[in-house]
């Protein structure tokens, strides 16, 4: 038994079964994947299959690319194997220099960021769209490609959506619509009524209304007076 036990060692230190290689062809309907050993003659393996977290009732799958520098496990005669995963090196550096952060970046540049001590979630998308969490502060905040944003605070309670010039905005509800167009126009549809003002400036507009506004003062120059009309 010791002697079979020290044959395998003795082999095993001539022939080891940790491999580091690259990634020289894919099978992507398979998740397999070709590897070249460049320490071992430039040895090319069979098709290995990709070590996931999870393939069976809930599946994951993300298969390292061609020139990919890949650690694999390897029998002792180099028949079988399984891809580990991937590793940094000098040229292939970490996005990210962090214990508290996990990262995904995308060749497109897109990526998803998230630091468990900041409790910051980024996501950046490919058109340069930025989605930010901020768990500590309650603050999210949207930006996108055009430089439109969408900012809430869940401190104040309050939400605020800015528009680039010439954009406009439509927001729907049980029927009711309210509407700035491109000019700056405001538009309000609706089957019930909309109260304007407060005190004794308060009124009420119904659909087909023509309301004014003074540009001074903003004060309510006309409307229906009847407030607490049903």
């Amino acid at each position: 038994m010791n002697d079979i036990i020290e044959y395998r060692e003795r082999f095993a230190s001539l022939n080891p079964t940790f491999r580091v290689g690259i990634v020289q062809a894919q099978d992507t309907a398979h998740a397999k994947v070709r590897v070249v050993f460049p320490d071992y003659d430039e040895m090319i393996s069979w098709w290995l299959p990709v070590v996931f977290f999870k393939t069976q009732d809930d599946k994951a799958y993300w298969i390292p690319d061609i020139g990919e520098q890949v650690v694999c496990l390897m029998d002792l005669r180099d028949e079988a194997g399984a891809v580990l995963g991937a590793i940094y090196s000098s040229a292939d550096a970490p996005p990210v220099n962090s214990a508290d952060k996990f990262y995904l970046g995308f060749k497109d540049g897109a990526r998803f960021e998230y630091d468990r001590v900041a409790h910051l979630l980024d996501l950046l998308f490919q058109d340069t769209t930025e989605l930010t969490c901020n768990a500590q502060s309650h603050l999210l905040d949207l930006k996108f490609q055009d430089q439109a944003e969408l900012t809430y605070d869940g401190i104040q309670h309050a939400l605020m959506v800015t528009l680039p010039e010439g954009a406009g905005f439509n927001l729907t509800a049980n029927g009711a619509q309210i509407q700035i167009d491109s000019s700056g126009n405001v538009i309000i549809k609706s089957a019930g009524q909309v109260q304007l003002g407060n005190g004794l400036l308060a009124g009420v507009a119904r659909l087909g209304d023509r309301v004014q506004v003074g540009e001074a003062t903003g004060t309510i120059v006309t409307a229906s007076t009847d407030v607490l009309a049903g």
